[in-house]
């Protein structure tokens, strides 16, 4: 199962490593951190943050589709995001 990390929480994190006093033996070895924990926050603000609301697409999707909550119901929700979830792999 895919596991997912707040943005924000990861872009935090760094920014306290970058502001923090670390322990170095030589200045060479602290600056190549400093390097190391720059190109990690700038590849971080590539990474685009998409937000679904899931109780607006099961509402739309059961709406279009019609379909009584029961459990053969369910197993086409499951199914339709799973798809759903591809497709917008596929839009990046």
């Amino acid at each position: 199962m895919t596991q997912y990390i707040d943005k924000s929480t990861v872009v935090a994190k760094i920014e306290k490593l970058i502001n923090d006093e670390f322990q170095c033996d030589s200045y060479d070895e602290a600056t190549g951190f400093q390097r190391g924990l720059d190109l990690i926050r700038s590849f971080v603000d590539t990474l685009e943050v998409k937000e679904v609301d899931l109780e607006k697409e099961i509402d739309n999707w059961y709406n279009t589709m019609g379909i009584p909550i029961t459990t053969d119901a369910l197993k086409e929700t499951a199914r339709h995001f799973f798809e759903l979830g591809l497709k917008t792999q596929k839009r990046e």
